[in-house]
Formats: C-alpha cells, structure tokens, sequence
C-alpha cells in the first residue's frame, strides 16, 4: 500500500511540475510563439531556412547567485521556439536550485536533467566539472511544426 501511495504523490509531483512549466511557456520575458519585434536586446546570429538564432545583447535577467554567459533564443517562422542559457563563474549548481525550485525536481537523463511538460521542455547539462552549466527550453509544439 505504501508503494502505491508513494507512486501516486509521485505522479502527481510530475503533473505539477509540467502544468508550472507549460504556464510559464518560456523563460523570464522571453514567451514562446512571440516574434523578434517584440524585444529589443537581439543581435541576428544566424539563419537557415525559417529559423534564425539571436543572442541578447543585454541581459536583465535576475538569478540570484547566477551569472550568464549568454542567454540565445531562436525563432522558428518567426517565433520563439527555443532559449538557451548558460551560465558563468562557477554558478551553474546555483541554476539547478532555481529550476528545481520553480519547476519541481527533474528527472535524471543522459546529459543531465529534465522536466518534461506537454508543450515545454527544459533540459540542463554541467560541464566545467559540474562549476557550470547550460538550460535549454523549448516549445515542442512549434518544433513539432517544423517536421
């Protein structure tokens, strides 16, 4: 019986998870589906086909104890479809906290972490001996469109 109630806290943690996930649909003012024109700080990267990669030439996201190397976000037809973060000096565990925190814990995968939503998912890999590390999120209903 134990078992059975610990599986079903468990489900319902992970349902949780994914529905805080799937609300927010992007990272700090960076919302999934918005065109280019709706920010100002993008510096073009690069472009193949219909997608085009950007770098944020300002960063005014706040992460306590975290610091960014750079925050990239890539639009697919002229929407956001992805944003990817990473971090500087030593700060990536201080990242995890704040996912973890705000997203609930993650699930363990090949290159690190994961929450999975049914719009959204969010990866996040360490590297520089696990000092640093980079998040990615992306909105799988806009990928999905790209096949």
């Amino acid at each position: 019986m134990k078992v059975i109630i610990f599986f079903l806290f468990s489900f319902i943690g992970i349902q949780i998870t994914n529905d805080k996930l799937d609300e927010k649909n992007g990272f700090d003012n960076y919302i999934f589906g918005t065109s280019p024109m709706a920010y100002n700080n993008l510096v073009f990267e690069i472009e193949e086909d219909q997608t085009k990669l950007y770098s944020c030439s300002n960063i005014t996201t706040k992460i306590s104890g975290v610091e960014f190397e750079y925050i990239r976000i890539t639009f697919y037809k002229d929407k956001l479809c992805a944003i990817a973060i990473q971090t500087r000096n030593a700060t990536g565990t201080n990242l995890l906290k704040f996912l973890t925190e705000k997203y609930g814990k993650p699930k363990v995968s090949k290159i690190g972490y994961e929450w999975v939503g049914n719009k959204v998912q969010l990866t996040f890999e360490s590297f520089n001996s696990g000092k640093d590390a980079m998040a990615s999120f992306s909105n799988k209903v806009i990928f999905d469109s790209k096949k």
